[in-house]
């Protein structure tokens, strides 16, 4: 027994031995065989919301696409810094990524705290692009765009409306209309909520005079008639609203802040990963099961990935800042 338990030993210490002296994979070698394991799809805002929904949506189709599951994890607080900063301190190995958006991405370069650089991750793509919406109670006096637009111009004091403190693509979408209505912030009364939808259900509720939001939030609330939907931002109309006309079509182009849902990572992801998660970008946008599933919730694929990508995103900044000044809004 003693014999054998030494002959163990030493077989043991062998296989120790060569493990030891076994060249530990490069990351070369993690990249050719990517992926391989479950990738974990933060997102940095509450179950329910847009980006929220439209996370799932994604994870479904690169889950089948890579053939991996991509789990939906929701890391909100801190206005999206607490799973930005998550992601951010992950290992840069593709099996952690951000559902991205312009709130947790361009919008947080205005954040004077923010305890790390805004565009400190890699940038990998856009996948979709959805409207925003400008509403009213069913029983509003205001029936069109125009209608609220020369009101707002007329009294903006008498006006309530959601504010979320700059730090959403509603809260931008607010400011291109009081922008175009020569009306700046603080002259309306601004009241916190956590989501679109909750801003839409005050709206119908009479605490708010008029709602911006993400057009999915409107969905439900307009089509039991609660809502007036007086327009949408983008390029097209939104199928599940019917009729509703874009700011375009009513003669306010500059009426155009949309929002978007895409992937980031860590920064310093090795470029062979990238490339893999770009091609699946590339491919469930361009499935028309998807592009069902993604119009069913109100937003659009909308490709865009690698250095235009990340051109695309520092643009907003300009262009967010401007509209901002314009508006006059501080926070």
């Amino acid at each position: 027994m003693r014999r054998l338990r030494a002959s163990t030993a030493v077989l043991v210490s062998g296989v120790l031995a060569l493990s030891a002296c076994a060249p530990p994979q490069s990351a070369e070698d993690s990249a050719a065989s990517y992926p391989d394991r479950p990738i974990e799809l933060v997102v940095p805002f509450d179950p329910g919301g847009g980006t929220d929904l439209t996370a799932r949506v994604i994870a479904n189709a690169l889950s089948d696409e890579l053939g991996v599951p991509v789990n939906v994890v929701n890391k909100p607080g801190a206005e999206q810094v607490t799973g930005v900063d998550y992601v951010r301190k992950s290992r840069p190995d593709g099996y952690t990524l951000l559902a991205d958006g312009a709130a947790s991405s361009s919008i947080q370069s205005f954040k004077k705290d923010l305890p790390f650089a805004w565009d400190d991750r890699t940038f990998i793509g856009r996948v979709t692009s959805g409207a925003h919406a400008y509403a009213v109670a069913a029983d509003s006096p205001y029936t069109t765009l125009d209608q609220l637009i020369t009101a707002l111009k007329q009294d903006p004091k008498k006006f309530r409306t959601s504010w979320s403190g700059g730090a959403t693509t509603s809260d931008l979408t607010l400011l291109s209309l009081l922008r175009d209505a020569q009306v700046e912030v603080g002259d309306l009364t601004r009241v916190p909520y956590r989501s679109s939808g909750d801003a839409m259900q005050a709206v119908v509720s009479d605490l708010l005079d008029f709602g911006v939001g993400g057009a999915t939030a409107t969905f439900s609330l307009a089509q039991s008639k609660d809502l007036r939907v007086l327009a949408v931002t983008g390029d097209k109309p939104v199928a599940m609203l019917g009729g509703v006309p874009t700011t375009a079509a009513l003669g306010h182009p500059e009426l155009d802040v949309t929002y978007w849902v895409g992937l980031s990572g860590p920064p310093g992801m090795p470029a062979a990963i990238n490339d893999r998660l770009e091609d699946a970008i590339a491919s469930i946008t361009r499935n028309p099961d998807v592009l069902k599933q993604l119009d069913n919730i109100g937003v659009n694929g909308a490709p865009l990935t690698g250095q235009p990508f990340a051109d695309y995103v520092r643009g907003e900044v300009t262009t967010f800042t401007e509209l901002r000044r314009l508006a006059g809004a501080t926070g």
